[in-house]
């Protein structure tokens, strides 16, 4: 059973992105339009119907290794988009399984693209070289704007975030928290499916 602050920590996310259209505190819950959710203890998984799926908008921005890219850089490949800051501590935890899934699928047409939040370049570049990130990240600078082309359905106040976009840019699925190697790879794996059906 969850504790009150973890309960309560769930609530204030859900409040948060009110764009949802139901979050879930504990448990697995069926939500309309097609979308399912579940809680496995590390954040709240939710897979969207293609048919349910939003489209991300255009964007881009300066990363922080001074390159620039822009959202039709990922068309055509399945992309994992995770907002993140070095200051977060969830998302210590998390950089390693981001890391090993990034270099598991380097080859499959899968990219990975981090959002960096309410944080200054070095820490955020000290942070990518601890961890050994293997993929670009945005500015916390230019991650805001970006952030506004998913449609209500990425947001830079809740962090740790990740959305999987499936190969027309769209958005497949999305993981409030912290997410877990087993669930990215699975998450990454039912959407590179999709091309073969």
């Amino acid at each position: 059973m969850d504790s009150p602050k973890a309960v309560a920590t769930r609530i204030v996310v859900c409040l948060l992105l009110t764009s949802t259209a139901a979050c879930s505190v504990g448990g697995q819950t069926e939500i309309d339009g097609g979308i399912t959710s579940d809680e496995s203890g590390e954040g709240t998984i939710q897979r969207y119907a293609p048919e349910d799926r939003v489209g991300v908008d255009d964007f881009s921005g300066t990363l922080l290794d001074g390159g620039v890219i822009a959202a039709d850089d990922l068309d055509g490949d399945v992309a994992v988009v995770n907002v993140w800051g070095s200051w977060c501590g969830p998302c210590r935890v998390e950089a390693p399984a981001l890391r090993e899934v990034a270099n598991a699928f380097e080859d499959q047409g899968v990219q990975f693209l981090g959002l960096n939040v309410r944080d200054n370049d070095a820490a955020a570049l000290a942070f990518e070289k601890r961890f050994d990130i293997p993929y670009p990240s945005l500015t916390s600078k230019d991650s805001p704007a970006a952030s506004l082309a998913f449609g209500g359905e990425l947001s830079t106040m809740a962090v740790p975030m990740t959305v999987v976009l499936d190969r027309d840019r769209q958005i497949a699925a999305r993981v409030v928290g912290q997410v877990s190697e087993p669930t990215l790879r699975g998450l990454v794996e039912d959407v590179l499916a999709e091309s073969d059906e």
